[in-house]
């Protein structure tokens, strides 16, 4: 019984101490830390993931003029414009007026083995 008197006390201690404005300033500080930790890892995985599928596509750009490299470019800059690039004209087979062709075969295949397509667009 006295067990159980002490470890009640000392848990009612921990919630009144966590409810002081120092400790909700602290975990919020923490809170903020480990989110910024986690955006940042989650950024630098979707760039390393990028920089692949560039490397991937650096021997078909040499075949294609400057401004389909450009295009390919800024395609390439988020793994939203991937996405929205595969699942337009890789699964919707819309016409692009700049990748076309093999190289737009290229590209899709190149985006599918990175595994950057749309998560729609693996159903």
């Amino acid at each position: 019984m006295l067990k159980l008197f002490f470890i009640a006390s000392e848990i009612l201690i921990l919630v009144m101490s966590l409810q002081s404005s120092f400790a909700q300033y602290l975990l919020e500080d923490v809170q903020r830390s480990l989110t910024d930790l986690m955006t940042e890892v989650s950024l630098k995985m979707d760039q390393t993931q990028l920089d692949g599928l560039r490397d991937s596509l650096s021997l078909h750009l040499i075949n294609m003029r400057e401004i389909q490299q450009d295009y390919v470019a800024q395609m390439t800059s988020t793994k939203a414009n991937v996405a929205q690039f595969h699942h337009r004209y890789c699964v919707k087979k819309d016409i692009n007026p700049y990748v076309n062709g093999a190289n737009l075969i290229q590209v899709c295949r190149s985006i599918e083995s990175a595994k950057l397509a749309g998560e729609d667009d693996k159903k």
